[in-house]
C-alpha cells in the first residue's frame, strides 16, 4: 500500500497519513455516497463500504464504515449518489480459439467472418457473397455466418438464391450453432440429393418437391463436414489473444465472473494457459468440460460411451479444483438440439409439423453411463436440455443415477429448460435438488423461433423461472451469447417482453430483486461460490459495477436504458 494516503474528512480528500497510523488501521479503498444494493441474505442497501485486499471489508452507514477503519483509506471515492450492485456473473458463455464477439443492440454475440457480418437483408447477402465469390477462384468453398438475431427462419436465403450469387463456388453459412445453409454445388459435393434419408438426429430440410433447400441441422452437417476442406487452424498464440479479447470485452457489460459452458478435452490446456498468463486482467471463470458421445460425433452410440469415458477418466481432475479466479466446473453434454434451428426435443410435435419432435442428440441409453461414471469419480453435471423432452429424460437419469450412487450437496444443473416440462418432472428436479441455468433473454434474441415451434400456451412459458422458483427448484440466470448483458437479461426476466416487444407469458416473470439475486449470487451457488463472491458483504470478494441509474426505482421497461458505467474485479477498475 502507498505511504501516502488520502482520508476522508468532512467531505475533503486530505494527502499524508500512513498506512497505519495512530488512528488505527486503513483500507485500501473507501466507497461512499452511494446507493450500495448488496444483494446479500436480507437485500440491504447500504451507504458505503471498504475494500482490503480485494475483499469487502466492511459494509453499512458511512459512519459504521469509518468507525471500521479509523485510519482512513490510501483511496476514498465520492459515487455521488450512483446504484452500485455485486459484479454480474452469467451462467453461461462461449469461448475458444477464433471465437470473437460483435455488438448486437445492447449486448454482444458471436462474431461473424468480415464479408457476411453486415449483411441483415438478402439483397446485401446477395452483393456480398456476391464480392466474395469474386476473390474465389473456380471450385473453392466460401464459408460465412449469419445472425440468429436477424435472420429467423421465414427469411433465411435458399440454395436457390445462393446459387445465383455463387454459381461456381460451393458455399457454406452457419446460422447459428445448429445450421448450415448451403448452394446447389455443396450440396453435390455433400451428395445431398432427395433421395438422401435424414441421418440419425439430423434434418435435411426439403420443399413441397421433395428437394433439398439447403438447409440441414445437427447431425446431417456431419454429411457435409466430410467433404469441405477443414478451415485452417488457428495459430496457438492467436488463439490465446481471441479468447483474451473476447473476455475482456465482457467487463464492460458488468460482468465479473463467468461459466465457459464446454470445454473440448484437447481444449482445455489453451484456456488453463490463457488464465495462467492473463487471469488478472479477466473476468474470474469456472470451466465446463464437454464431453460428446453422441449423434453429433459418433455413428454408434457404443463408441461414442466408450470413447468419451476413456476421455473422463484420463482428465485427472474433477470439478472444483482451481481456485478464485480459475476453476474447474461441471460435466456438459448437449442432450438435443437448439432453440434457434429450432431443432429442441419437444414432447409435443412441432406446431405445424405434426411428425416433428426435434433433435436428440445423446439419447438416455447413450446420457446414462457417460452421467454416471462423471458422477461416480466426483463431478458435477451441467447438461443442455433445451426441450422439456431432454429435460424431462435428464431429469430422470439424474434421479436413477443419484438413487444408485447417493451425494450430498451434488448440485447438478440443466442448461436452457427453454420449455417448460412437465409438472411431474418439475416436482422430481426439486426433489432430487437438480437446477436450472436458465437464459431469459432468449425471449429477445431467439424467440421468433419459439414461437415458430410452440404453440401458444407453451411459448408463453418459454424460459419459465416464476413456476421454477415457486416449485423449489433452484435457478440462476446467464446468456448464451443470445445476446450478452446482464441488463437484457434482468430486464427480459422482469418484464419477460421479448423480441417483438410483446409481453410472453407473466406470469413467469421475478421481481427485480430476485433478477438481481440470479444473476449474481444463484449462480456462484452452482459453483460452489455462493460464500465466495455475489453479494457485497463483509469477507466476499470486491467484485461490484455502478450504475447510471437506480435499477430499484425506475420503471421495469427502462431497465434496458441503464448502462455500467465501472466495473471492478477484486477491488480493481476493469472498466470505465
Amino acid at each position: 500500500m502507498s505511504n501516502r494516503l488520502l482520508l476522508f474528512a468532512s467531505g475533503v480528500l486530505i494527502a499524508g497519513a500512513s498506512a497505519c497510523g495512530p488512528s488505527g488501521p486503513a483500507a485500501d479503498a473507501i466507497y461512499r455516497n452511494a446507493n450500495v444494493v448488496t444483494a446479500d441474505d436480507d437485500f440491504s442497501v447500504a451507504e458505503a463500504f471498504a475494500v482490503l485486499n480485494g475483499r469487502f471489508a466492511a459494509v453499512g452507514t458511512e459512519e459504521e464504515v469509518s468507525e471500521a477503519f479509523p485510519g482512513g483509506a490510501a483511496e476514498v471515492v465520492d459515487l455521488e449518489g450512483k446504484t452500485v450492485l455485486p459484479g454480474f456473473n452469467d451462467n453461461h458463455i462461449h469461448l475458444g480459439p477464433g471465437r470473437t464477439l460483435q455488438r448486437w443492440e445492447d449486448g454482444l454475440v458471436p462474431g461473424l467472418p468480415a464479408w457476411s457480418a453486415e449483411a441483415t437483408e438478402p439483397d446485401e447477402l446477395f452483393a456480398a457473397l456476391e464480392a466474395e465469390a469474386a476473390t474465389k477462384a473456380p471450385g473453392e468453398w466460401i464459408r460465412g455466418g449469419l445472425t440468429r438475431m436477424d435472420w429467423p427462419n421465414s427469411r433465411i436465403p435458399d440454395r436457390w438464391l445462393l446459387d445465383e450469387a455463387a454459381p461456381d463456388n460451393p458455399v457454406m453459412l452457419t446460422r447459428g450453432p445448429h445450421t448450415y445453409l448451403l448452394n446447389s454445388p455443396a450440396l453435390d459435393l455433400a451428395g445431398i440429393d432427395r433421395n438422401t434419408p435424414d441421418p440419425e438426429g439430423g434434418w435435411i430440410f426439403r420443399d413441397e418437391n421433395g428437394e433439398p433447400t439447403g438447409r440441414v441441422l445437427e447431425a446431417a452437417r456431419r454429411i457435409v463436414d466430410r467433404v469441405m476442406p477443414p478451415p485452417p487452424p488457428v495459430d496457438y498464440e492467436a488463439g490465446i489473444e481471441d479468447m483474451r479479447a473476447s473476455l475482456g470485452k465482457l467487463a464492460a457489460l458488468g460482468i465479473t465472473s463467468v461459466n465457459i459452458a464446454g470445454v473440448r478435452p484437447p481444449g482445455i490446456p489453451a484456456v488453463r494457459d490463457l488464465y495462467s498468463r492473463y487471469g488478472g486482467e479477466l473476468p474470474r471463470a469456472t470451466m465446463q468440460v464437454r464431453l460428446s458421445p453422441g449423434h453429433d460425433t459418433y455413428d454408434h452410440g457404443d463408441e461414442g460411451v466408450r470413447n468419451e469415458i476413456e476421455a473422463l477418466e484420463a482428465l485427472g481432475f474433477v470439478t472444483g479444483e482451481g481456485d478464485s479466479r480459475f476453476r474447474i466446473g461441471a460435466i456438459k453434454m448437449s442432450i438435443d438440439g437448439g432453440l434457434s434451428a429450432p431443432v429442441f426435443w419437444s414432447l409435443e410435435p412441432y406446431e405445424g409439423r405434426p411428425d416433428f419432435f426435434g433433435a436428440i442428440r445423446i439419447p438416455a441409453d447413450v446420457f446414462y453411463p457417460v452421467a454416471k461414471r462423471a458422477h461416480e469419480l466426483g463431478w458435477q453435471l451441467g447438461i443442455h436440455a433445451m426441450g422439456d423432452g431432454a429435460v424431462k429424460m435428464v431429469a430422470e437419469q439424474m434421479a436413477r443415477i443419484l438413487e444408485e450412487i447417493p451425494r450430498e450437496d451434488h448440485r447438478h444443473y440443466l442448461h436452457h429448460v427453454a420449455v417448460k416440462p412437465p409438472e411431474d418432472t418439475i416436482e422430481l428436479m426439486a426433489e432430487r435438488g437438480i437446477m436450472v441455468a436458465s437464459q431469459p433473454s432468449f425471449t429477445v434474441g431467439l424467440g421468433a423461433y419459439a414461437e415458430e415451434a410452440l404453440t401458444a400456451e407453451r411459448e408463453a412459458t418459454q424460459n419459465p423461472t416464476r413456476s421454477l422458483l415457486d416449485a423449489g427448484v433452484r435457478v440462476s440466470h446467464g446468456s448464451d451469447s443470445a445476446p450478452y448483458g446482464p441488463l437484457i437479461t434482468i430486464w427480459t426476466a422482469v418484464t419477460r417482453r421479448g423480441f417483438d416487444g410483446e409481453v410472453h407469458g407473466p406470469e413467469e416473470a421475478v421481481s427485480i430483486e430476485e433478477a438481481i439475486r440470479l444473476h449474481t449470487r444463484e449462480p456462484a451457488y452452482f459453483t460452489f461460490e455462493e460464500n465466495e463472491k455475489g453479494a457485497i458483504a463483509e469477507g466476499m470478494l470486491a467484485d461490484f459495477v455502478v450504475l447510471s441509474g437506480d435499477i430499484l426505482s425506475v420503471p421495469p421497461n427502462a431497465i434496458r436504458d441503464l448502462r455500467v458505467e465501472r466495473t471492478f474485479i477484486g477491488g480493481r477498475e476493469f472498466f470505465r
